[in-house]
C-alpha cells in the first residue's frame, strides 16, 4: 500500500479516478497509522495528526466526486465525514486548554476559577477521548475496509458506472475554478459577527487549500502558489475567530451556562 512518504507522480493526461485512487490510498494509509498510535497512547499531537489526515481525505473525496460513480461519491462523503468528526470534540478541548486556559493561567497563576474550569475541561476531554477511541476502534472493520475496496474497484475499472470526465489537468482546473467561485459567494455572504457563516467559509477554504496541495503537479505553478498563500493567510485569520467562538462555547459548558446562538458546534 502506498503511503504519503512514497513518491507519487501525477500526470495531466491521467484519468481523474486513477489519480484519486493513488492519492486516497496514501491518505488511508496515513489514517491507519494514526489509528494505531491513538490505540496505544493519548497525546495532543496524535489527535491533531488524525484530524489533518482525515481533512486531506475529505478534501479529495469532495474534489473528485464528479469523476466517481454517484453511489461511491456519496459513500465517501458520508464515511470520511464520520471519520473526520470522530476526533473533533477532543481536538476542540485540546485547543481550548492550550490556547485559552494555559495563557490565562500564565497571567493569573493559581486563580481558583481558572483552575476549576481547567479541571472541568480535563474531565470533559477525557470523556470525549473515551468516546473517540470507541468510535475509532470500529473503523478497522468499518468504514476503512469499505473505502479500500472502492479503491480496488476503481483501479480495476467500473465500466459504464464511471462518469465521463476530462483528463486530470483540465479536471483539476475546473474544480479549482468552481470552488473559488463558491468561496467568493460565501465570502460575500459572511459577516464579521456571523460565526456560523465564517465557519462555512473556513471549511470551504480548507477544501480548496488541500486540493491545491494534492494537485499542485498538474496545476499552473505560479497562480497556484499565489492562491495557496492567500488561502493560508485567510485561514489563519478565520481560525482565530472560530477558535475564539469555540472557546466561548466550551467555557460556557464548563460554567454550566447556555452558549450564545450561532456558535460553531
Amino acid at each position: 500500500m502506498r503511503t504519503r512518504s512514497d513518491p507519487l507522480r501525477l500526470d495531466r493526461k491521467m484519468r481523474p479516478h486513477a489519480a484519486f485512487a493513488d492519492l486516497a490510498e496514501a491518505d488511508l494509509a496515513a489514517i491507519g497509522e494514526c489509528l494505531e498510535v491513538l490505540a496505544s497512547r493519548n497525546a495532543v499531537e496524535d489527535v491533531h495528526a488524525l484530524r489533518v489526515a482525515t481533512r486531506h481525505l475529505r478534501a479529495l473525496a469532495w474534489t473528485f466526486a464528479p469523476a466517481l460513480p454517484a453511489g461511491m461519491a456519496r459513500r465517501w462523503r458520508q464515511l470520511v465525514g464520520e471519520l473526520a468528526d470522530a476526533a473533533g470534540p477532543v481536538r476542540d478541548w485540546d485547543v481550548f486548554a492550550l490556547e485559552t486556559l494555559k495563557p490565562a493561567l500564565d497571567r493569573q497563576p493559581g486563580d481558583p476559577v481558572l483552575l476549576a474550569v481547567l479541571d472541568t475541561a480535563a474531565a470533559r476531554r477525557a470523556e470525549a477521548h473515551g468516546e473517540m477511541r470507541a468510535r475509532l476502534a470500529q473503523c478497522r472493520h468499518w468504514p476503512l475496509p469499505a473505502l479500500q475496496r472502492d479503491l480496488v474497484h476503481l483501479r480495476g475499472g467500473v465500466g459504464p458506472h464511471l462518469p465521463a470526465a476530462p483528463a486530470l489537468g483540465p479536471f483539476a482546473r475546473q474544480r479549482v475554478a468552481s470552488t473559488r467561485k463558491r468561496l467568493r459567494q460565501l465570502k460575500r455572504a459572511a459577516h464579521e459577527n456571523d460565526t456560523a457563516r465564517l465557519h462555512k467559509l473556513r471549511i470551504r477554504g480548507k477544501l480548496l487549500r488541500y486540493t491545491l496541495e494534492a494537485l499542485a503537479e498538474v496545476l499552473p505553478a505560479r497562480r497556484t502558489a499565489a492562491l495557496h498563500a492567500k488561502l493560508v493567510k485567510r485561514q489563519t485569520r478565520l481560525g482565530r475567530v472560530i477558535d475564539a467562538a469555540v472557546a466561548r462555547r466550551l467555557l460556557c459548558e464548563c460554567l454550566g451556562q447556555a452558549p450564545a446562538p450561532g456558535q460553531p458546534a
